[in-house]
């Protein structure tokens, strides 16, 4: 599996093996090992060989570190589980995750209307509109089919505008969207909380 390139022009190879794997993300303990190569694809360094390589495990510190941007969640890894869940069971029914990780730092944006949102500060009131966007990879398998990994950005959005009504949530799993564009759909669900992708 290629990787990314560096700023000198070199790049990354990786060897992925085990059954959670895709050609475009793989979790560190399905990669092997890796070398670094150049513009011509002559070995620089390696083979270096991945000591955490085995079956992938859940990792969901960046969830919840109590310093980060998910501590005002009353447990963020259940939170996370639960709205992974509901995302899921739009793409199918019996959709069995076998680890879960948090592949990226979590984003969080609020205001007050459609077109003030920023980082919040829940020492008050919270804002009405909340929105959530958190990079995940996760090993998954639908009943008669063969494992798969599969990679995105998971989208929770809470509108509450009006107290005397339920707050409208919503929830998505943008398959393969990775995290540089979280700022983006989090303003697009933070204005239209029904909106399907």
């Amino acid at each position: 599996m290629p990787g990314g390139d560096d700023d000198d022009g070199t790049r990354w190879i990786y060897e992925v093996a085990g059954e959670y794997s895709s050609e475009t993300w793989a979790p560190r303990e399905s990669i092997r090992r890796w070398w670094r190569v150049d513009r011509d694809g002559n070995e620089l360094e390696g083979p270096v060989e991945n000591e955490s390589f085995g079956p992938p495990q859940n990792d969901l510190h960046r969830a919840t570190d109590p310093d980060g941007p998910l501590s005002w969640l009353p447990d963020p890894e259940a939170t996370i589980r639960a709205w992974l869940s509901v995302a899921l069971s739009r793409s199918g029914e019996g959709i069995e995750v076998h680890w879960l990780q948090i592949i990226g730092t979590p984003l969080v944006l609020a205001g007050h209307d459609v077109s003030d949102f920023a980082p919040p500060d829940f020492d008050g009131t919270p804002p009405p509109r909340i929105g959530v966007a958190v990079p995940v990879g996760l090993g998954a398998q639908m009943a008669g089919h063969s494992p798969t990994v599969l990679w995105g950005l998971l989208l929770w959005v809470t509108v509450s505008e009006d107290p005397a009504t339920d707050p409208v949530q919503n929830v998505w799993l943008r398959h393969e969207v990775d995290a540089e564009r979280a700022e983006e759909l989090l303003r697009i669900v933070l204005q239209a909380p029904d909106i399907r992708f």
